[in-house]
């Protein structure tokens, strides 16, 4: 498959999900619940706590659009980073000097140094936040956080494993090796799901960061509730697997 193939193939994947309610109801529905968040929130709180959350609706966007387009592995970057803007946000909010162990300003200009003069750079410290110890609105997220390393972002026998080969004998002794670059549709539509629900606890990280003042809010209650029935309907209708595929061999969509 060539560059050009590889374009259409996305497109066409879009094109074929484009009236599955996953991608037609739920993402829109996660999305006007961020800009419900950045109108509650715009003119009371800290424009930087308010860009982070920009940022995070940003990846929202971006994910979505990656796992529409049959592409659900890439997607999970955008998707931890998330968690990582989040995790900064509460942090910041809960203690100013958590943003100062963040930024670490000199030690990140060192590594700058480092490079433009082609030395090896300094490790960074690991940063450890005060105040979110045992943090149950970051549970859930931080478990992401490390199935996605270990699965989807860094090159790892798991990554390997995840089928994005077909193997076949040929004759003789050759070996005739098939790429898959898109996944199977109910791989995209769960993780579609799976999505918008994390961006949802995502949002309830902000919501801590604004006072508790987004779950208050009529519009934002009546929203929350509309997500919550649409995203439990649509995990429950998930369409079957099929028992002849092996799980980490998918089905392009674009066929």
């Amino acid at each position: 498959m060539g560059f050009s193939d590889f374009m259409a193939a996305q497109a066409a994947n879009a094109e074929a999900l484009a009236d599955k309610p996953h991608f037609a109801s739920l993402v829109p529905l996660a999305d006007r619940m961020y800009r419900c968040i950045v109108d509650i929130a715009g003119q009371k709180y800290s424009p930087t706590l308010v860009k982070l959350l920009v940022l995070c609706h940003r990846e929202l966007l971006v994910a979505a659009s990656q796992i529409q387009r049959g592409l659900p592995y890439d997607a999970a970057a955008n998707t931890r980073r998330a968690v990582e803007i989040a995790r900064v946000a509460l942090a910041a909010k809960r203690d100013i000097a958590n943003a100062e162990k963040w930024l670490m300003g000199d030690k990140r200009q060192a590594r700058w140094d480092a490079r433009q003069q082609g030395l090896k750079p300094p490790s960074l410290p690991a940063v450890k936040f005060v105040g979110l110890e045992n943090e149950p609105l970051l549970a859930q997220l931080q478990d992401f956080f490390g199935i996605a390393s270990d699965l989807y972002i860094h090159f790892t026998p798991e990554f390997f494993g995840q089928g994005f080969f077909t193997q076949t004998a040929g004759e003789g002794n050759t070996v005739q090796i098939d790429p898959h670059y898109f996944s199977d549709e109910r791989t995209l539509l769960q993780d579609a799901v799976m999505l918008c629900c994390l961006h949802v606890r995502i949002m309830l990280v902000f919501d801590a960061c604004f006072e508790g003042t987004v779950v208050q809010d009529a519009g934002w209650k009546m929203l929350s509730a509309t997500f919550d029935q649409l995203a439990a309907d649509l995990a429950r209708g998930l369409p079957a697997r099929n028992e002849q595929q092996d799980p980490g061999t998918p089905n392009d969509v674009a066929g």
